[in-house]
């Protein structure tokens, strides 16, 4: 119980540094996009509502999330509709859901075999149980993501706990689970730990657990997706890799960024979890104040592969 109590103290204390080092320097990287509009990628208006015959339609959906649509399988990664404030998460207040916005958007997709989460923090599995109980999608997550979302009573068929080396089926998509490193805010993982048999209430119950990654086969691509990477970070044992999506979202997964491009070989490369997820979604994209793109771009220039960037629900079909 002491070391429990001792992490979520931990936890809280650096919750409210993020918050504080944040409002220092207030929005001096809270551009949006407009800079790097010739990396921004986008199919032709109008989008299509059938699935491509071929390849693969990705549409951005913030923070982490993104929705993979093949002509006969849907996946959907990390969806985090309802963004918690910058005040409720630094000081570890009540998560508020916001079903209303979950809803709207499942009413446009209605169809998802399965949600892959990469690990059970509120940024990206908040709103997962709702889309459960909408859909009859599947959920793929950690022992620990799993827990948590099982807490509010989702039926334990929608939920697969998987383990590094797992591989799934899911429809015509196969899914190999890789391990990652989560990482770290001033010298330590925010909300660390494994869940407790309670539901979660506060931002900071929805912990870390188990980090995952996923190498997704899906349309006759190869799709490596990672939130994230920190020190000691394991080696991505996946190459010859069409899309790369690395989450950047602090100086330690900046600093890992080049060395999992070298591992992967990626056609082409997604910055991802690099957009001010405390902000609400209708404010459009801008930069997290702790994300650092020019690095991130140098090091994609520097190894010759396509960076790529995506707006908010704009899709882009990788062929």
């Amino acid at each position: 119980m002491r070391s429990r109590a001792f992490g979520e103290f931990v936890s809280a204390r650096v919750a409210r540094l993020i918050a504080l080092w944040l409002l220092a320097i207030g929005t001096a990287s809270a551009a949006g996009l407009q800079a790097y509009a010739d990396l921004v990628r986008a199919d032709p208006l109008p989008v299509h509502v059938v699935p491509p015959a071929s390849g693969v339609r990705i549409t951005y959906l913030g923070t982490n999330g993104y929705l993979l649509e093949a002509r006969d399988t849907t996946l959907l990664v990390d969806p985090y509709f309802s963004r918690q404030s910058l005040a409720r998460a630094a000081f570890n207040l009540d998560a508020v859901p916001q079903p209303k916005l979950v809803d709207q958007w499942l009413r446009q997709h209605p169809h998802i075999d399965a949600v892959l989460v990469t690990h059970g923090h509120v940024d990206h599995l908040l709103d997962v149980p709702q889309i459960l109980r909408t859909t009859d999608a599947q959920m793929i997550g950690s022992e620990t993501s799993v827990r948590l979302v099982r807490s509010m009573n989702i039926a334990g068929a929608h939920l697969h706990a998987v383990r590094y080396g797992d591989k799934l089926h899911v429809r015509q998509a196969t899914v190999d689970v890789l391990p990652a490193k989560h990482d770290r805010v001033l010298g330590s993982v925010p909300f660390n730990g494994r869940a407790r048999n309670l539901p979660p209430r506060k931002v900071g119950d929805w912990v870390a657990g188990e980090p995952l990654a996923f190498l997704i086969q899906l349309g006759g691509k190869r799709i490596f997706i990672n939130a994230g990477a920190g020190p000691g970070a394991p080696e991505i044992r996946a190459r010859d890799i069409d899309l790369a999506i690395l989450g950047v979202a602090t100086p330690d997964s900046v600093r890992a960024f080049p060395a999992e491009v070298d591992q992967l070989h990626p056609r082409f490369v997604l910055p991802s979890h690099q957009d001010n997820f405390f902000q609400p979604l209708a404010r459009g994209f801008s930069f997290l104040p702790l994300t650092n793109f020019p690095a991130v771009r140098a090091a994609a220039n520097a190894r010759r592969t396509e960076l790529v960037l995506l707006d908010y629900f704009r899709p882009w079909t990788l062929r």
